[in-house]
């Protein structure tokens, strides 16, 4: 279907200086905007909490109200009123039993790693050590958690010291404990190990071996069984205050609709920069292949235009995100790949045609080569894009949470992307004929 005539004939190149300028200020006024104001980065970046909470079926959950819930939490907790809270649906899929299915799901996002204050684990530690002896040792992660590693100076028994142990941290106030040993944690691996047996076994299609060993009912009695008699000096100890006290305060915001807190993760400010760092790296990767394989497959002087176009496209996305200090996660990284694929594809669309025109047309005016391709090829990359946006769209206007910041970064990238590959990729094809021309001047002078 042609929307477009391929006759059509728009001096795109007429307005290169112009659409340059443009573009400049863009990219300028983007990285100001990133420099002063900085990217408003998730929990997957910055560090934080996510916790699914679970509501009887039909209980009027409002976003608004469990999201105040979580703020004053917070506010109550950390004395921190800036702290970010985000609220979004959660659903665990199909293959729940039918009364797991019928509970109302959230996840909630917060800026928070952890409720304890580093008085509150001095206190911890200074009652380990008063209970257990001063050379007990007791370290704590580099930034705050709930977990505390807890080492003896010899072995003692698993199961006593366990709950010992559990019994030291509610007297402390702590309902919710988890204390692993290091014999326990061996246990879990030869568990898993088990499994896998299962599975290949299942896979093969013998039935000789018995399930009943590796279930969760049967395991439990087992490893109960064989940690008798065990002894260690390592344990772990963590203390989920950040589940018991959502756990409390939904209970008393919302009533007997409050279920229960399912799950509760933390990601550490410093894993959520190495995941930063690592992200933007994949995109500076990708961009850089893409630069080999543009110059190995088409022309050398068919690359810088493509690349810049790319980078254009990738830095006006981050500095509308930084304007409007839209959360940037990981998803958004992903985004930025999607971008710098989606824009690539409508870049070497042109630039194959424009390969084309010059066999064709070869003696023509580069202006007027580039001219045609992308005019013969404006049909194509203006029904691609606007069949994409139209989804994109969609999911902007009804979609919530994550999935609506992953679909404005693709409305920006790709409304961006098509108008590099016109506007920025093509003009720098045309300069950098140029450039090499008059290289290959200076040298034959020479």
């Amino acid at each position: 279907m042609e929307f477009i005539k391929p006759d059509i004939a728009i001096d795109f190149m007429g307005m290169r200086k112009k659409t340059g300028i443009v573009s400049g200020l863009a990219c300028t006024a983007s990285l100001l905007i990133i420099a002063i104001f900085g990217l408003n980065q998730g929990i997957d970046f910055k560090g934080g909490s996510a916790v699914i909470v679970s509501f009887k079926e039909g209980a009027a959950t409002e976003r608004a109200k469990l999201e105040a819930s979580m703020h004053q939490l917070v506010l109550e907790e950390t004395g921190d009123e800036s702290s970010q809270i985000s609220v979004q649906d959660f659903d665990i899929g199909i293959g729940a039993d039918q009364e797991e299915q019928a509970l109302h799901r959230f996840l909630v996002y917060t800026e928070v790693t952890s409720l304890l204050s580093d008085a509150k684990r001095q206190e911890i530690t200074d009652k380990i050590k008063a209970s257990f002896g001063a050379e007990t040792r007791v370290d704590l992660p580099a930034e705050g958690a709930d977990t505390f590693y807890v080492t003896f100076p010899e072995d003692v028994p698993v199961l006593e010291r366990s709950a010992a142990l559990d019994k030291l941290f509610q007297e402390l106030g702590f309902d919710q404990t988890t204390i692993v040993s290091g014999a326990e944690e061996q246990l879990e691996i030869e568990r898993a190990a088990d499994l896998s047996l299962v599975l290949s076994e299942k896979d093969s299609g013998d039935t000789g071996f018995d399930e009943q060993v590796v279930t969760d009912a049967a395991w439990k009695k087992q490893k109960q069984k064989k940690l008798e008699g065990k002894s260690d000096r390592r344990f772990k100890v963590s203390v989920e205050e950040l589940k018991a006290k959502v756990t409390q305060m939904l209970s008393k915001s919302f009533g007997d609709d409050f279920v229960r807190v399912e799950s509760s993760t933390s990601v550490s400010p410093s894993v959520g920069r190495d995941l930063l760092n690592n992200g933007l790296l994949a995109v500076l990767y990708a961009i850089i292949g893409i630069l080999v394989y543009i110059s190995l497959r088409f022309d050398f002087r068919f690359a810088p235009g493509a690349v810049v176009a790319l980078v254009h496209d990738v830095l006006i996305t981050l500095g509308i995100f930084a304007a409007f200090q839209v959360k940037f996660s990981l998803p958004i990284i992903a985004a930025l790949l999607t971008i710098v694929g989606y824009s690539l594809n409508d870049t070497i669309v042109v630039l194959d045609r424009v390969r084309e025109t010059f066999e064709a047309y070869r003696g023509r005016d580069l202006k007027d080569l580039l001219n045609r391709a992308i005019n013969e090829t404006l049909s194509r990359t203006t029904l691609t894009s606007a069949t994409t946006l139209f989804v994109v769209i969609s999911i902007v206007a009804v979609g919530g949470g994550l999935i609506r910041d992953f679909a404005l970064a693709l409305l920006i990238g790709i409304t961006v992307g098509t108008y590099s590959s016109i506007f920025i990729a093509s003009p720098l094809v045309y300069y950098m004929d140029e450039y090499l021309n008059r290289r290959g001047a200076r040298r034959a002078a020479k």
